[in-house]
């Protein structure tokens, strides 16, 4: 099957001899300029500032040579100028590369939105073909996750002696391997979906982060070196008895989801009024604030706080950077978040933007104490919570013991209220867009709160729906916002309902350790 260019294009143009289109050209070259000595084939550019700042993606499919890689960047960059012309965004996807430029940061953010091309001639035996493009598929991703560059490529043979080959391949900014699995899993689902459930001879489905393909002849370059070891699966035996449980869980579940309606009807749907923090005055610079100071931190006493941010006092990582404790004179301990991939906002902007969220008090909603945006990297301010976060007790399996049944629902509970506060009653109203297990933070009485407002998106109360572009985590999304961008309040409810299993169930949404058929707590 050959492969011919695919590109999209942005609606929204620029205008000729603007600043971005200089800024694009730069950061196209910058792009292609290395790809010829480059050995894993991957590169970002950026350039020019806001609001004419342009940004940049090439990654080569690993198997390629240099020299391969280096004739596709050239072919693609000169395509997509013209192909797309005047478009402030576009992507092209090609048989060896893939190639994305922007007018606003997206490295590192998955984008699962799938586009396949596949070969229309069936097998001769559909049913034994499609068994082995699954299972050839299957080894692909375990093999994929284990490796450090997420690639595998590898044959099969059908009991007709059919050979079948296929890769998979996520990006190399797409560095989580939560995002990789999702991403790869959307893409092996959709190819299986336009060949037939994998009974034609051949297909290909690319998204923005990852490629899944499978032909009856090699297309790919066969790896210099053994592949990695394969994921070690669980015994047919322990599947079996794990697969005998899942009836006892559901009928658990069931019950517990009619206590949990009858109590959400229980809460109130509006919250006590927010009192609102006086007008901030000046004072020393660098004082924990209070409601009544100043949100703005001198970095010095943030570098003091945190050990000038030690590796000892990380408390995490999550996809806009990493999390430090730190402990401020008083004695009074924080969290500090840096924010490694700013988006175009200015530091002005940013600034309103923090003073606007740290004016929301609730209960369930993690504190934003305050902010510094002095140095490179934009650092966010937020009370210290001892638990950390849910799925660091609820899915280890002597931790999550200290989560009975009524702490489990007065998690759920206080969720919701936190959300409906969100939604309804905080001015302005917030949508979260990425409510997951990890971004529920616990305290010392385990009461939870929503934390990581890095994706919020801002609404008015006329707004009920609107479009923007696509950032949380798979598999907590909902499909109207994962596969078109349609945002509504419905985004976070379905992530909450997703966060609700897991609750009840004890289980992750997605795990790849496990056999296939119980890798996504949904489709159990």
């Amino acid at each position: 099957m050959s492969i011919a260019a695919l590109n999209i294009c942005n609606g929204a143009t620029f205008s000729k001899t603007s600043k971005f289109e200089s800024n694009l050209n730069i950061v196209l070259n910058n792009l292609v300029k290395n790809m010829n000595s480059s050995s894993n084939g991957f590169n970002t550019s950026a350039a020019g500032q806001s609001p004419n700042r342009a940004y940049g993606l090439l990654q080569c499919r690993e198997d390629t040579t240099g020299a391969e890689c280096y004739s596709c960047s050239q072919e693609a960059i000169i395509n997509i100028r013209e192909d797309c012309g005047n478009s402030i965004g576009a992507r092209a996807w090609y048989e060896k590369c893939f190639i994305r430029y922007e007018n606003y940061t997206f490295s590192g953010n998955l984008d699962i939105l799938p586009k396949t091309f596949n070969n229309f001639w069936n097998a001769t035996d559909p049913a034994v073909f499609s068994k082995a493009v699954k299972g050839l598929f299957r080894n692909l991703t375990n093999e994929a996750y284990e490796s450090a560059n997420r690639y595998s490529s590898g044959k099969t043979m059908d009991s007709s002696a059919q050979k079948i080959f296929g890769l998979v391949q996520c990006w190399r900014d797409i560095t989580s391997l939560e995002d990789c699995t999702a991403c790869l899993s959307v893409a092996i689902q959709q190819l299986l979906l336009v060949t037939a459930d994998g009974t034609q001879l051949g297909g290909v489905c690319f998204t923005g982060s990852c490629v899944a393909r499978y032909e009856t002849y090699q297309f790919f370059n066969p790896s210099p070196a053994a592949p990695p070891p394969k994921l070690q699966l669980p015994s047919p035996t322990s599947s079996k008895k794990s697969a005998n449980k899942v009836p006892i869980v559901l009928g658990i579940v069931g019950g517990f989801l009619v206590m949990l309606l009858l109590s959400m009807f229980a809460i109130r749907r509006k919250l006590k009024s927010l009192i609102l923090r006086k007008e901030n005055r000046h004072m020393e610079t660098g004082s924990l604030i209070t409601q009544d100071e100043q949100i703005v931190f001198n970095l010095e006493k943030i570098r003091a706080a945190t050990n000038n941010f030690h590796e000892d006092n990380k408390l995490g990582e999550g996809g806009f950077g990493p999390v430090y404790k730190g402990t401020m004179p008083d004695g009074k301990q924080i969290a500090v978040k840096k924010l490694s991939a700013q988006s175009q906002r200015g530091k002005e902007e940013f600034l309103n933007e923090v003073k606007l969220v740290a004016k929301i008090q609730q209960r369930n909603l993690v504190n934003i104490l305050g902010c510094c945006a002095e140095g490179s990297e934009p650092l966010l301010i937020y009370e210290f919570l001892a638990n950390k976060s849910l799925d660091q007790i609820l899915f280890n399996p002597q931790r999550s013991k200290e989560l009975e049944w009524q702490r489990r629902l007065n998690i759920i509970r206080g969720i919701a209220r936190g959300l409906l506060y969100l939604h309804e009653d905080s001015q302005p109203h917030i949508i979260h867009r990425d409510i997951k297990a990890s971004n529920i933070l616990l305290d010392e009485k385990m009461e939870p709160k929503i934390s990581d407002f890095g994706l919020t998106r801002l609404f008015g109360q006329d707004e009920s729906l609107v479009n923007t572009r696509i950032a949380g985590t798979f598999g907590y999304m909902a499909p109207e916002y994962a596969m078109h961008g349609k945002l509504s309040t419905k985004a976070d409810v379905y992530g909450f309902g997703v966060v609700l299993l897991e609750i009840v169930c004890g289980i992750k949404n997605t795990d790849v350790k496990l056999l296939p058929e119980y890798q996504s707590l949904l489709e159990l």
